[in-house]
């Protein structure tokens, strides 16, 4: 895989996860929200890629385990829409239900936001931004902040 795509893959993952565990904390009826810390570390054999350089269009895949104060697995789907960028849309399966996020992610992430747009189960109705820091080629630390 090429560095955007592993940053892509463990920023998504790594967002999603940290929005469900806020979720079942509790914390999503709190007037102040809250801010959680998770990490998420990439999947062997679980993902896809292109051929070739990577391209407007290009699309690649991957599945991502999730640690912290919840656990849980992740899979996303990125489509790049330019040179160093890709459109990704994450999908988290938690515990006690799944999470959605989508967000424009770099080559490499350093608290970029990517939201967090819904989720099912305990999850119902979750919202808000994950920032995502890479901190390897295969993992990064999310720091979730979940709105009321």
């Amino acid at each position: 895989m090429t560095r955007i795509t592993r940053s892509a893959l463990t920023a998504v993952v790594a967002a999603l996860a940290a929005a469900g565990v806020i979720a079942t904390s509790g914390s999503a009826q709190s007037p102040a929200g809250t801010t959680l810390h998770l990490t998420s570390k990439s999947q062997k054999g679980v993902s896809f890629t292109f051929k070739g350089a990577p391209r407007q269009g290009s699309r690649f895949g991957f599945g991502d385990r999730v640690a912290g104060d919840d656990t849980g697995i992740d899979r996303g789907v990125c489509t790049f829409i330019g040179k160093d960028a890709a459109l990704c849309t994450i999908q988290v399966r938690l515990s006690r239900g799944t999470l959605s996020a989508q967000g424009l992610l770099p080559q490499r992430s350093n608290n970029t936001p990517v939201a967090i747009t819904g989720g099912t189960g305990a999850y119902d109705g979750a919202r808000g931004t994950a920032l995502v820091t890479d901190t390897s080629r295969t993992s990064a630390k999310i720091d979730v902040e979940l709105l009321p």
